[in-house]
């Protein structure tokens, strides 16, 4: 249930970025390009996605990244790249794929990570983004 309310938060305040941003060029706040890597047990992810969520005292939205097959990520602020400078707590989400049966259900695949990464509360990862700086982080995921 908290990850059915976790997706519905992040489509919301995506829908709200997206808003904000219209068709300009840039973001309206301050951000800073965030790239790197993401790793499970030493081998890169094949997919999934990462969310950067501001911690209190951190202006602007969440900031989400899509995996690629050689684990390498780009975050992005709606349509543009960057990520608000701040301190962000870092989910990671990456699923395997439902069985047919199920296909059609409202059920969720199973997490092929420890859910604890996936979860804003439980996340050990947290990210300081700075101003002038290019971010490149490599994740390691146990």
């Amino acid at each position: 249930m908290k990850t059915c309310r976790a997706f519905l938060r992040l489509v919301l305040t995506l829908t709200f970025v997206v808003s904000l941003i219209g068709c300009g060029s840039k973001l309206p706040f301050d951000a800073a390009q965030v790239t790197g890597t993401v790793t499970f047990r030493g081998k890169p992810l094949e997919h999934g996605e990462i969310v950067f969520l501001p911690m209190e005292g951190t202006p602007g939205p969440q900031a989400v990244g899509t995996i690629q097959a050689d684990g390498t990520f780009e975050m992005r602020s709606g349509n543009l790249p960057g990520v608000a400078l701040g301190t962000h707590r870092v989910t990671v989400h990456c699923r395997g794929e439902l069985p047919p049966e199920q296909a059609t259900s409202l059920a969720l695949p199973q997490s092929l990570i420890p859910e604890k990464y996936g979860v804003a509360e439980t996340s050990p990862l947290i990210y300081e983004v700075k101003n002038g700086e290019k971010h490149v982080y490599n994740i390691d995921l146990q």
